[in-house]
């Protein structure tokens, strides 16, 4: 049988918690939602969190309640979702971007302390992947010249340095509960924040959006059973995976491929109120989630040392340092023609997730590890739920695969 390139699981109950919520009268709004914020910043370590309709929507509530200058410089890293740094520029405020570093694909604090001024007033940092990033010289550099240190931590449940979570560094951090992700609320995020009043900052943005409704949620509802059926072993080699050779025969459509498109630069279906609903899941999925990344964590190990005498991948900087191995990355110098190959033997990926940005701008600097990055990555399926027997296979998959192209 083939492997997908991931597996996306429909909350526990979800359906059921919807008609029991719709009873009650508390779908939208209620208890759950505090206690969820009170579980995740006591779980990251954090004073206080804030549950966000997305995590893109939580880091426009973070630039709104800072209230930066108009034209204020924040800084990203080269190879990234493109999706943040375009909502910078969208608020009207001058982005500038430093290259990645080779062995956490993150920002390179070199490279960022070479960038770095007083007219500097934030740095956005993202644990790519959920490998966490440089995050201790990156914060070093950041308060010693004054910015603020966002951290984006969408792919980076549960992941720690030096014991310490990751969205504890900065002064803030945001989240992402999608379908995907470690903790999956069909959508939402949180936002977590060093201090209570820098928190009831974001809080106030956020109380200003509108409560969701019932076409939402029978939305997300079927969309996120849509993604748990065709994501679904049996369904993703009766009709997923033949779709997807058929496809491979035009190179040029790379849609299904790859993990981003240019056309999801957008806030559309990002913004509203986090609901009650939501919190009761995640609330739910907390007290699983750590067992979820330990076997994430497990899979992920065994298949990197099948393979790391053969290939490149992407590892955390220090021992101290924990990740979550959300996906597996490794870098292969012809990423496509691999891909396309494995695709052949049985074996799904996923590419191009994250891009180099500096396309964003037109002043043509060039950053070139964000640009071999982009080449280069691949992330290999090692989802929790896979066998060893599995695993091992993929690895040999590779294997045959890297004397081939």
């Amino acid at each position: 049988m083939a492997i997908a390139r991931q597996r996306v699981r429909l909350p526990p109950s979800g359906w059921t918690r919807a008609v029991g919520g719709a009873l009650r009268g508390d779908l939208w709004k209620g208890d759950a939602i505090a206690d969820f914020e009170r579980a995740f910043a006591d779980f990251i370590g954090c004073e206080a969190a804030i549950a966000v309709p997305s995590g893109r929507a939580g880091l426009r509530f973070i630039f709104e309640a800072l209230e930066l200058e108009p034209g204020a410089e924040v800084i990203f890293s080269a190879f990234g979702y493109p999706v943040v740094p375009h909502l910078a520029r969208s608020l009207g405020y001058s982005v500038r971007f430093v290259d990645c570093e080779p062995q956490t694909l993150g920002m390179d604090p070199e490279a960022l302390a070479a960038a770095i001024s007083e007219n500097t007033r934030a740095v956005v940092v993202t644990h790519l992947y959920g490998v966490p990033c440089r995050i201790r010289e990156i914060r070093r550099l950041a308060e010693s010249h004054g910015a603020v240190l966002i951290e984006d931590c969408a792919h980076c449940y549960g992941a720690s340095v030096g014991g310490c979570k990751t969205g504890a560094f900065g002064s803030f951090g945001y989240f992402s509960f999608e379908t995907s992700k470690p903790v999956n609320t069909m959508g939402g995020g949180m936002v977590t924040a060093r201090d209570e009043a820098a928190a009831d900052r974001v809080r106030a943005v956020a109380a200003k959006e509108p409560h969701k409704d019932m076409g939402w949620l029978v939305k997300r509802l079927s969309k996120t059973t849509f993604e748990a059926t065709v994501t679904h072993p049996w369904f993703f080699n009766l009709a997923v995976y033949p779709a997807l050779r058929l496809l491979q025969r035009d190179p040029s459509d790379d849609r299904f491929a790859s993990g981003y498109q240019p056309d999801e630069i957008t806030m559309q279906g990002r913004m509203g109120r986090y609901t009650n609903y939501q919190a009761r899941l995640g609330l739910a999925q907390m007290k699983t989630a750590e067992a979820d990344v330990e076997r994430r964590v497990r899979s992920a190990e065994r298949l990197i040392s099948r393979l790391q005498h053969a290939v490149r991948f992407q590892t955390h900087e220090a021992p101290d340092v924990v990740s979550n191995y959300m996906l597996v990355t490794a870098l292969f110098p012809k990423m496509m023609e691999t891909a396309h190959e494995l695709l052949r033997r049985g074996v799904d990926t996923k590419h191009h997730y994250m891009r180099d940005c500096s396309g964003l701008l037109e002043d043509g600097r060039s950053f070139p590890r964000a640009a071999r990055a982009e080449r280069e990555v691949l992330h290999l399926p090692a989802f929790p739920g896979l066998s060893e027997r599995q695993l091992d296979r993929i690895a040999d998959q590779v294997e045959l695969v890297l004397k081939a192209v």
